[in-house]
């Protein structure tokens, strides 16, 4: 059975096997041509030489498939290009199981969410965008449908702007780095840097569209603006010739929070609406990500501008004033015909109830039970809960099993609002990602595990999980990528506080083989 689980299948006796040579698709399934043949490419099937036809059923939801594999050769029927490039993957994946042959079968299947993503984050440390594509490649073969590209931060803005072009010159490259690895615990001292071009970008979401991929853009604001407000100091409330601001060369939040956007001047809106312009003109999912998270108020309790605002708009406090500042950008979207999501720390009664909320953050008021109210009240929801799907974490702090078994569904969201909860977003933040290696360490086999909490229903079987596995596992010695082996053991409790405690205070790289020397 392939990884996510197939929602229906009923096996029959025999094997048949396939050649991509011998495929045929329907022209209604043409746009997605070629990541079809990318992932039955992955199969590495031998055996029969029996052509696979994928056709368009229009009884079916985009996303769903079926398959029949008898005697006759191997029918995909798919209710779109999504479904089609779904079917391709689970195709694939049940012939690396069986030995380049496809087991004698009928199958349905369709996802329970209809959001499945993953937020990558190519500010803390920036991967070229051949990496980028081979994570979407990946995404692909696990039945993924949206790549969340967090595109900007206080360490560094990824966007090529033609606009604003000091954002590429000044806020893309930063002059040194914090690392805690092979005994060094302090700057680096080299500089870091890069930026997707626009054909590049390009490239990307034809790439992604080619397999059933949207991109989500995401622009952080108010706060993690850092490197925006070093190209273009005025967009803050206090621009300080004398200690001018700096793209930030440590992660957290700390000092270098506190600048943040004005909310009170109209240059930070003309310079935010001229920018998602540009956003807008490559990316066209109709879905913008404007961040809202980790904004540390203090300047804007002292900016007179700020507090003029909120004032005038009757806000309560500034987080009031952050609520405002968000739905003004959102509804600047919707002007252009797109749609609005942040971080639930933005949640606030002076937000506009239309903008989605991506919860990841469970402690304190803006944790489970704001979150379960919004839902509640009619608010969509994509589930991103950091102690679960945060892939940045070791494996000690989050165990494979742990993110198997996540449940999209907070606890507190009533039954008739489940369906507000669109879906789930695992996460892998780069501040200790600094190589290829541990970037796809830290992501394999997490993907796969996570692809289960977004495709399947509530019962899972972590059981028969594992026993997919080392299949999976020659897959990715195959095409040359790191990853966590034996990540599904259970380690003793002890010695995940030992690696935990060795991660946050000596070595970031502890897991890797030979600790990331």
């Amino acid at each position: 059975m392939p990884i996510p689980m197939l929602k229906e299948s009923q096996p029959k006796a025999g094997t048949v096997g396939f050649q991509t040579n011998g495929f045929s698709l329907d022209p209604a399934l043409e746009g997605v041509k070629e990541g079809v043949l990318a992932m039955l490419a992955l199969a590495d099937a031998g055996g029969l030489e029996t052509a696979v036809r994928l056709v368009r059923n229009d009884s079916l939801a985009e996303e769903a498939y079926k398959l029949t594999c008898d005697e006759t050769g191997v029918l995909a029927e798919a209710g779109g290009e999504a479904g089609a490039v779904h079917a391709s993957a689970a195709l694939a994946q049940l012939a690396l199981e069986n030995g380049g042959v496809l087991p004698a079968c009928t199958a349905f299947d369709e996802p329970r969410f209809g959001w499945r993503g993953l937020s990558l984050d190519i500010c803390r440390h920036f991967f070229p965008l051949e990496t980028v594509k081979r994570i979407v490649e990946l995404m692909t073969f696990y039945r993924f449908n949206r790549l969340h590209l967090h595109l900007s931060d206080d360490q560094g803005f990824r966007f090529e702007s033609e606009r604003f072009p000091l954002l590429n010159t000044v806020g893309s490259r930063r002059e040194s780095t914090l690392v805690r690895k092979n005994g060094k615990n302090g700057q680096d001292g080299i500089p870091h840097g890069g930026y997707y071009t626009k054909a590049e970008l390009r490239e990307l979401v034809a790439y992604c569209k080619a397999r059933g991929i949207e991109i989500v853009p995401e622009l952080d604001m108010p706060g993690h603006a850092l490197a925006m407000i070093a190209a273009y100091p005025k967009l803050a409330c206090f621009a300080d010739k004398e200690h001018p601001v700096q793209v930030a060369t440590s992660f957290g939040v700390s000092e270098f929070s506190k600048v943040l956007l004005c909310a009170g001047n109209e240059r930070t809106y003309a310079f935010l609406f001229g920018l998602l312009d540009e956003i807008m003109e490559i990316f066209p999912f109709e879905f913008i990500h404007l961040g809202g998270d980790e904004a540390v108020k203090d300047e804007w309790k002292r900016c007179p501008n700020c507090q003029k605002v909120k004032q005038e708009q009757g806000l309560k406090d500034e987080r009031e004033l952050q609520g405002w500042f968000l739905s003004r950008v959102s509804r600047y979207l919707e002007t252009r015909g797109r749609k609005a999501i942040i971080w639930n720390d933005g949640l606030c009664a002076s937000l506009d109830s239309n903008i989605v909320c991506q919860y990841w953050r469970p402690f304190l008021a803006v944790g489970n039970r704001s979150t379960a109210h919004y839902a509640n009240a009619g608010g969509r929801v994509i589930g991103s809960d950091f102690l679960h799907i945060y892939f940045d974490y070791p494996y000690a702090a989050t165990p494979l099993k742990k993110t198997f078994h996540y449940e999209p569904v907070l606890g507190g969201i009533k039954k008739t609002r489940a369906s507000n909860v669109v879906g789930t977003e695992c996460a892998v933040w780069t501040e200790w990602i600094d190589t290829e290696e541990k970037l796809f360490f830290n992501l394999l086999p997490r993907l796969a595990a996570a692809a289960e909490a977004g495709w399947s229903q509530r019962r899972r079987n972590y059981r028969e999980f594992v026993k997919k596995l080392p299949a999976h596992y020659a897959l990715y010695k195959r095409l040359g990528l790191a990853y966590a082996k034996d990540a599904e053991q259970h380690l003793p409790f002890w010695k995940r506080v030992r690696i935990a405690k060795a991660f946050l205070f000596e070595n970031t790289h502890v897991e890797l083989p030979g600790g990331g020397v």
